[in-house]
């Protein structure tokens, strides 16, 4: 690397007083070296993608557009690491390439299986930089791994998985739409040259072609599909089954008019309103979510979404039956119910300044998941509740 290069590699990384599209521009060039037409083009894009996307993250928590995109190309790592981190991936021929991913590690994970038979396969993820939002990630050689095991594959593109699974003759095309990087449905770690999918997006994919998925487990989660079931995690990289338990709430959404779930896990505060309730006959297992209705604003979430959410979260009995839940912040007061018309009233007052208040508490319902995500199955029951919960200090 001549001084040149050198030069602009410290200013890639390091502050600057220059526009930050000059900064984004030699950190593309650089990256890039040793590709040339389509395939610099497509790095350059992907590159770009990402740090637009990690740009708007961050000017959420208030950062200006200079220092967001210095923030994101140090994440990113040096234009040397995304280099040689990349150029495995994209030297190789075109249909190898869009499986190389897949393949990466497929060798080594079947020989960890065959040592140790018992060891959960599809690896987790969790980026450091990432805000907090809807999403599970899970690495896709991994998965594809654990499907071979099973008797399936995984083959199409990284941006358009197709999922063969034993005793199931029409595959399934897991559609991750457009600018799938932007909207964090795929999530690149360009130094290892790694893809991670987001495991809701897997199921969503196999709901839309008729199958009843099914999640059981909290610590060590397993998905079931078709009979073929995958055991999400490892000791090293766990997969947390949070967001996956929640599309258990669908039939309630429809039923309620709303299209969206909200926890608040998933908002941008770290403020929220604790609630502990203690069940008469406690389970020794089982997933709980108490659920209600709640206005959203923008300033929550780093969706950028607004309007009335159905609000959530899930919790784990104790030993004792205690169920600790955090709530949205605003959601303070909760008067327990076992009617949903409870909630379709509260819609109509959600914006009132003393929704959920001491005096006017808003409703919501105590639901026993059953792990069952397909609306045609039975995702959960109602545990009947009138009691009133309060935040705790």
């Amino acid at each position: 690397m001549n001084r040149q290069e050198e030069a602009e590699q410290r200013n890639c990384t390091q502050g600057s007083d220059r526009p930050s599209a000059d900064e984004l521009g030699r950190y593309l060039r650089q990256s890039s070296r040793g590709l040339y037409g389509r395939r610099r083009r497509e790095l350059q894009a992907e590159l770009r993608g990402h740090v637009e996307a990690r740009c708007g993250e961050l000017a959420l928590l208030g950062l200006t557009r200079a220092e967001a995109t210095r923030r994101a190309l140090q994440e990113l790592g040096t234009p040397a690491q995304v280099s040689a981190g990349m150029a495995g991936v994209y030297l190789l021929p075109g249909l190898a390439r869009a499986a190389a991913l897949s393949a990466l590690l497929g060798a080594a994970l079947l020989g960890v299986g065959t040592l140790f038979p018992g060891l959960a396969q599809v690896r987790g993820y969790q980026a450091a930089f990432t805000l907090p939002g809807p999403f599970t990630y899970i690495d896709v050689s991994s998965l594809n791994a654990e499907l071979q095991r099973s008797g399936g594959t995984l083959g199409g593109t990284l941006t358009r998985p197709v999922l063969h699974l034993l005793g199931l003759k029409m595959p399934i095309t897991v559609d991750t739409g457009n600018d799938p990087y932007l909207r964090r449905v795929l999530l690149r770690d360009y130094a290892s040259g790694q893809t991670y999918l987001d495991l809701n997006t897997l199921v969503t994919a196999t709901l839309r072609a008729g199958l009843r998925p099914r999640v059981s487990g909290w610590e060590r989660p397993a998905l079931h599909l078709n009979g073929t079931t995958l055991a999400l995690g490892t000791p090293d990289h766990p997969v947390d089954p949070y967001s996956v338990y929640s599309l258990s709430l669908a039939p309630l959404l429809s039923q309620l008019g709303l299209t969206s779930t909200e926890s608040a896990r998933w908002m941008i505060t770290t403020l929220s309103s604790r609630h502990t309730l203690t069940l008469n006959a406690p389970a020794r297992s089982g997933v709980y979510a108490l659920v209600s209705v709640l206005q959203l604003t923008s300033a929550l979430t780093s969706r950028q979404q607004r309007g009335p959410v159905l609000a959530f979260d899930l919790a784990q009995p104790d030993a004792e039956g205690r169920l600790r839940f955090s709530m949205p912040y605003s959601l303070s007061a909760l008067r327990l119910s076992t009617n949903l018309d409870a909630l379709k009233a509260d819609l109509s007052r959600i914006t009132a300044a003393d929704y959920a208040s001491a005096r006017r508490p808003a409703h919501a319902l105590l639901l026993r998941l059953s792990g069952e995500l397909s609306p045609r199955n039975t995702p959960y029951r109602v545990v009947p509740r009138h009691d009133l919960s309060t935040e705790q200090e």
